[in-house]
């Protein structure tokens, strides 16, 4: 029996990195107010009324849009067992998460300020999807650590862990920053390593995906 010809590798690398950069879209922010912006959380320059809120909203759906199809690929490039099956759910529970927080943005933007970050009105559900989001993608690093520490490509089991121990690292300070108005600075810079570490980590898995691809395609025909 003759299979369907794979899709060329290109494909899924450009959904990794495409992903990546759309999801870290607060640098267009950083590049119009320059380094005042880090002392605003990412989610509120994507709130109403704020200037190119649509921008960082798409920029979460679209990030969403490019993750879901490249999972199959992804999988593809898992050493087979339960393993790859958390990396792929977890990781379309954060596309999912991802784009319902962009769908939801926070009501209150740079604006809005007060002594106590956390007592200006907030959105239960975009908090919830960005933190069920966030929880969901460094479960399927963790998956996808456990799963190539014995098998699979070594860079990727690097990779992985780098990721997993700046992205939880980077969120445990932007928990403690986050409720103090005094330490905005520290709560927006965190937060952006955490934005890119999962941009990061994203585009590897577009890697992952590709060398999967090609290495499909170069096997003969059965």
């Amino acid at each position: 029996m003759t299979r369907a010809p794979w899709r060329s590798p290109l494909l899924p690398a450009v959904l990794g990195l495409g992903a990546g950069v759309l999801y870290a879209n607060f640098v267009l922010d950083w590049v119009r107010r320059g380094s005042a912006s880090l002392g605003h959380a990412v989610s509120e320059l994507a709130a109403p009324g704020e200037s190119q809120a649509w921008v960082y909203r798409a920029g979460e759906v679209g990030c969403a849009a490019l993750v879901l199809p490249l999972l199959p690929a992804v999988r593809a490039g898992l050493p087979a067992g339960p393993g790859r099956e958390v990396v792929t759910g977890a990781t379309a529970v954060f596309a999912v998460g991802a784009a319902t927080a962009g769908l939801v943005p926070t009501p209150c933007g740079p604006g809005v300020v007060r002594d106590q970050v956390d007592r200006r009105p907030r959105s239960d559900l975009h908090d919830g999807a960005s933190i069920v989001s966030d929880s969901a993608l460094y479960l399927g690093v963790a998956a996808a650590w456990a799963t190539t520490r014995h098998r699979g490509p070594r860079w990727f089991h690097r990779a992985a862990g780098w990721v997993l121990c700046l992205g939880s690292g980077s969120s445990l300070v932007y928990g403690y920053a986050r409720p103090s108005a005094g330490r905005r600075w520290v709560a927006g810079v965190s937060q952006r390593v955490n934005v890119v570490t999962i941009s990061a980590w994203l585009g590897c898995l577009g890697v992952l995906a590709a060398r999967a691809a090609r290495d499909r395609a170069a096997r003969p025909p059965t």
